[in-house]
């Protein structure tokens, strides 16, 4: 979305938010707190929620975590300012938007990542330049200039401290390749590892750089300690210059026996969610802020010396590519998933564009056709035969089988006029060729600063409106909205179209605003019969460049950890819980903004009754059993989520918060009490 407050701080414990009447004023349970109404007998089927990935590379989610690469700035492109932008006195020009924060000038350091030491001086001097480039996909490279004899500083080196350091096992090898073009250097280079204070840990490569044209080198570094955050070091023998390239390094434990470009801890997490899809590559991410930066999906094929890379408008502002389209595949893969991918309609960002009058966007002109050609490009890469171009395409980079291509979603945030219109052309020449293909449809994403009440009421104004079979709803709002929005989707017409929630941010006080998610989550569970999909956002976050700060993407990385954070548990208490049949169930007699929530259950595989229930009251509550149906006790599975503010999972405190899982007598027709700001399952057979 294009909201980037929101975006960067939802379910963040630092915003201020006060929910009146939610927060009670005693630690004990009052007599009664409101009524829990079940009945049995009252059923509807339902389809169980898919509960899925929403992938954007925000926040480091991909470069410097979930993506193993150790090197930070390898190809030397990442201060590179967005493509088709002019900069006219300190502002973008060509930017429609009134508003001066989209016309700020985006600026890196070019050698972000790379440093020389000792700090206070050496005469190794570094720079980057776009003299004698290695291709047209990667303009610069680094010139290293040797002005003294380095025999007098022994200790002079380049190097990489990658993404906050790099950790450095002793029972892993580290692959190292990189590119090299003499100038008049005389000597081999030293490449090795260094720890935190510049000091050798692993074995040294020599590389003997002869060669005035590009030419690739590659070795193994073994370290002979662990390291928490070590370096790459670079150490030139002799006076003279030379340039660098595409610089990389791997762990050799990466996903699938050292396989795969994805780190091991962090995909066994997104695994162990078991997502029911991936979304990909977002977000704003797909549709850019000019042609030149929406999603080039073909640039982020091939060996990583021909991918370029691209600016981003979300922080840090640049992404490698490195999870590239063919590695979304690979990943929903390995983590079981089908693939959502996201096409681009040639719409940029709203918060790009002009309105005359306000809310009135006026898109560029683009060739429909040519998106329309990339998109079922795209579709045959994943999925064609490999008789067939593309899919000829998968096959030599190293996957012959057809990939788990199942959802494509036609624009992100895109609507109005332009996009109704351009959705019914992309969507005839995509489901003529491919029928069996989702294909999904974008709704308005706010309306002068507000959530529109009824994001549907635009179906109608689709060219045909009944080519639109899945609606991607999106929100960012307060726990307040979110609490109001329990009974959103019992009042939706059916047979219209399913429901899609590719984006939801609540922000708030925490535990609050995740707590509030439920509301939403438990209205979807009792509308089952829209075919419900959600999607989990932010999936991850990188804990050192959110500088430690508590904020509640599903997992927090680190250089050597991965760690499940509250939001994680109550996703997952979610996903391992859904229903195919909705009881009637309902909290009843509560004054005020309602501020617990259940919802309740079968699930016919497993023969078992499932109830939910959330209280986000700053207190312990009781509710009074209005149920029928339930006659007996019944021994219940019962899992707990108790959250406390201040209190969450970080790389420092891993284990904070997590589930418990107990065995329990359960009695619908006795008062049941619930923990302050908590979650509650509750799985059980009737003899």
């Amino acid at each position: 979305m294009n909201h980037s407050t929101f975006k960067s701080f939802t379910f963040g414990i630092g915003l201020f938010f006060t929910l009146p009447l939610v927060y009670g004023n005693s630690s004990s349970p009052s007599s009664s707190d409101g009524t829990l109404y079940i009945n049995k007998s009252k059923t509807h089927k339902v389809a169980p929620v898919k509960y899925g990935f929403h992938y954007e590379e925000i926040g480091m989610m991909g470069e410097g975590a979930l993506h193993a690469e150790l090197i930070r700035n390898r190809s030397f492109e990442e201060a590179t300012p967005p493509a088709g932008l002019s900069v006219k006195n300190g502002l973008y020009e060509n930017v429609p938007a009134p508003r001066v924060k989209e016309k700020k000038v985006f600026q890196a350091d070019p050698l972000i990542g790379w440093t020389t030491y000792p700090l206070s001086y050496t005469p190794v001097f570094i720079s980057r330049t776009d003299e004698n480039p290695m291709s047209g996909e990667n303009k610069y490279s680094m010139l290293v200039n040797v002005t003294e004899d380095i025999a007098n500083h022994p200790d002079a080196l380049i190097l990489n401290r990658g993404y906050y350091g790099m950790n450095l096992k002793t029972d892993t090898s580290y692959r190292l390749s990189l590119f090299l073009k003499n100038r008049n250097y005389s000597a081999p280079l030293r490449v090795f590892l260094v720890d935190e204070w510049g000091q050798r840990v692993s074995n040294v490569i020599e590389v003997n750089v002869g060669n005035r044209d590009w030419t690739k080198y590659t070795g193994e570094l073994k370290p002979e300690k662990n390291v928490r955050r070590g370096m790459f070091a670079i150490q030139p023998m002799s006076k003279g210059q030379f340039q660098i390239d595409v610089v990389s390094l791997f762990p050799s434990d990466t996903w699938n026996d050292g396989k795969s470009v994805f780190r091991k801890d962090i995909v066994q997490n997104l695994k162990e969610f078991s997502p029911s899809f991936i979304r990909f590559p977002g977000g704003c991410i797909v549709h850019g802020v000019n042609e030149e930066t929406m999603y080039h999906w073909k640039k982020t094929l091939g060996p990583i010396e021909n991918r370029p890379g691209q600016w981003s408008k979300w922080a840090p502002y640049y992404r490698t590519d490195g999870i590239g389209y063919h590695e979304f595949y690979e990943l929903c893969e390995y983590v079981g998933a089908d693939a959502m991918y996201v096409m681009p309609t040639g719409m940029i960002c709203s918060g790009w564009v002009k309105q005359s009058p306000q809310w009135n966007f006026r898109h560029i002109d683009v060739d429909l056709d040519a998106y329309i050609q990339d998109a079922l490009d795209a579709i045959e890469y994943a999925i064609g035969d490999t008789t067939t171009k593309w899919g000829a395409e998968r096959a030599k980079n190293g996957h012959p089988a057809p990939f788990p291509l199942k959802y494509i979603e036609i624009g992100n945030e895109d609507f109005g006029p332009v996009y109704w219109e351009r959705y019914e052309k992309i969507y005839q020449a995509l489901s003529a060729k491919y029928p069996d293909l989702v294909y999904i449809a974008n709704s308005v994403i706010r309306v002068v600063g507000r959530e529109n009440d009824d994001k549907r009421k635009d179906i109608p104004n689709f060219v045909n409106p009944k080519n639109v079979k899945v609606f991607d709803e999106h929100y960012y709002n307060s726990i307040e909205w979110a609490c109001e929005q329990h009974y959103r989707f019992d009042n939706y017409k059916r047979g219209v179209a399913d429901l899609f929630i590719g984006e939801l941010g609540i922000s708030g006080k925490y535990p609050y605003n995740l707590l509030a998610t439920g509301a939403i989550r438990m209205s979807i569970e009792r509308n089952g019969d829209l075919n419900p999909l959600f999607a989990e956002r932010p999936v991850m976050r990188h804990w050192d460049f959110l500088e430690h700060r508590i904020f509640l993407p599903m997992l927090i990385n680190g250089v050597d950890s991965s760690v499940k954070t509250s939001f994680f548990y109550l996703a997952k208490m979610f996903r391992d819980n859904t229903f195919d049949v909705c009881l009637d169930a309902a909290i009843k007699d509560i004054e005020g903004l309602q501020n617990i929530f259940v919802t309740m259950g079968y699930d016919t595989a497993s023969k078992q009754y499932i109830l939910k229930l959330i209280n986000l009251q700053d207190k312990k509550v009781t509710l009074q059993p209005e149920v029928s149906g339930f006659k007996r006790p019944v021994k219940a599975h019962k899992t707990s989520l108790v959250l406390v503010p201040g209190k969450e999972n970080t790389p420092f405190t891993p284990n904070e918060v997590q589930p418990v899982e107990t065995e329990v007598g359960l009695d619908l027709n006795q008062p049941l009490e619930l923990e302050a700001a908590s979650m509650v399952v509750y799985r059980f057979k009737l003899k």
